[in-house]
C-alpha cells in the first residue's frame, strides 16, 4: 500500500489549485525513498516543464524527466504516483491519460483530483485512483493508497 502524509496531501491539493487556477489543469509526481511507499517528497510538472500548463491541459516535454530522474537518482528517491487535476466532477481517465501514462512501469499509481482541486478538504474519497499494469490501467480502491 502506497502512503502519503495527511498534511502533504492537503499541501499537495493547495499546490495544485494554486497552480490551475480554478481554469487549467495541474500535476505533480509523488516520490518515495527506493523500495519505500511513503510519499516523501512532491515535484510539480510545472517546476520540471515550466510551459507544460500553458495550454490548459498538461503538455509535459520529455526533457522535464531529465531533471526528475536526476533528483531521484542523487537522493534515492523513485517515482511512486502521479497527480493530476481534471476541469469538473469526472476523475475517470481520459483517452490521452490511458494513451500516455507519466511513468509506464509496472506499479505505477495515477491519481485524477477533481475540479482543478478547488475543494480545499478534497480527501482521497472521490479521487480517481489507477494502476498500470502489463500494458493496461486498471482503476483501483482507496486501499492501494492511504493518508496516514
Amino acid at each position: 500500500m502506497k502512503k502519503i502524509g495527511f498534511f502533504t496531501w492537503m499541501n499537495l491539493i493547495r499546490g495544485l489549485r494554486k497552480r490551475g487556477q480554478g481554469i487549467r489543469e495541474s500535476g505533480a509526481f509523488l516520490l518515495a525513498e527506493q523500495g519505500n511507499s511513503r510519499v516523501c517528497k512532491v515535484v510539480y510538472y510545472d517546476d520540471l516543464d515550466s510551459h507544460c500548463l500553458d495550454s490548459g491541459i498538461i503538455e509535459f516535454d520529455g526533457a522535464g524527466y531529465i531533471s526528475l530522474f536526476k533528483m531521484c537518482a542523487d537522493y534515492g528517491w523513485e517515482v511512486i504516483c502521479d497527480v493530476h487535476t481534471h476541469p469538473d466532477y469526472d476523475t475517470s481517465q481520459s483517452g490521452l491519460d490511458k494513451a500516455h501514462p507519466m511513468i509506464k512501469k509496472d506499479g505505477h499509481t495515477a491519481l485524477i483530483v477533481p475540479s482543478y482541486a478547488q475543494n480545499k478538504f478534497q480527501l482521497l474519497s472521490g479521487v480517481g485512483i489507477y494502476q498500470y499494469e502489463d500494458d493496461n490501467w486498471t482503476e483501483e480502491q482507496a486501499f492501494k493508497i492511504s493518508l496516514y
